[in-house]
């Protein structure tokens, strides 16, 4: 019986190129190996190796038409259109300048903030300043008073 190495279930066109480049020729070199030769190969891992051989070897004994595909090891792929990707790409763009734009608001939250209260202080400044003034002027015209009071007293 003359079965190709991609009639193993498991192995398309790339992976019978890489096995014959590694000397696996045939189903029957295949089914004889063992799974640490074949998981020397780049790209097989011990498990998948010793699926590969188990199919390598049923394909050998039982006919093409009962042979059990063996189920893929590796997670399916997802198709994402082009359309969905540039949307989903555009979402967390959009995700990020709000981020962004959020950052900046409270930035100037606090810059005002921190300017009224800046404000604020200078204001209190100036009206303490204002009342010691007011103060120093009373004092100044109770002071004035009183001279003019021991003035009179001395005439």
């Amino acid at each position: 019986m003359n079965v190709t190495i991609t009639e193993i279930s498991g192995i398309g066109t790339k992976t019978a190129e890489i096995l014959t480049k590694h000397g696996f020729k045939t189903v029957t070199a295949i089914a004889g190996s063992t799974a640490e030769k074949l998981s020397s190969i780049p790209g097989f891992g011990a498990a998948r190796a010793r699926t590969i051989i188990k199919a390598a070897t049923a394909l050998l004994t039982d006919p093409p038409s009962r042979v059990p595909k063996v189920v893929s090891l590796s997670k399916p792929k997802r198709a994402v259109s082009k359309k969905a990707a540039r949307a989903k790409s555009s979402d967390k763009e959009k995700l990020r300048k709000e981020k962004k734009k959020k950052k900046l608001k409270k930035k100037k939250l606090k810059k005002k903030k921190l300017k009224k209260e800046k404000l604020k202080k200078e204001k209190l400044k100036k009206e303490k300043l204002k009342k010691k003034k007011q103060l120093k002027e009373k004092l100044k015209k109770a002071k004035g008073k009183a001279k003019k009071k021991q003035k009179r007293k001395k005439r």
